[in-house]
């Protein structure tokens, strides 16, 4: 997602310029908003990877249908 690679440009940029206020303000900005993309999306079609499972009961990563079979 564009915004993940914002995200990451953003954090790599705050490494060496770690007291600059509006890059932490957009980094966080971005941060939210891939999170509210991110979320979305799996409401609707499904984690995106593996850490995003929620389910304690039984490993359900596979029981969702494959991308290609919506």
């Amino acid at each position: 997602m564009a915004y993940d690679f914002v995200q990451l440009e953003l954090n790599l940029f705050l490494d060496t310029h770690p007291n600059n206020q509006r890059a932490l303000k957009e980094f966080h900005h971005v941060n939210k908003k891939a999170a509210e993309l991110r979320e979305m999306y799996e409401k609707k079609f499904g984690p995106l990877t593996t850490s995003s499972v929620k389910s304690e009961e039984e490993w359900t990563w596979v029981k969702s249908p494959w991308p290609w079979e919506n």
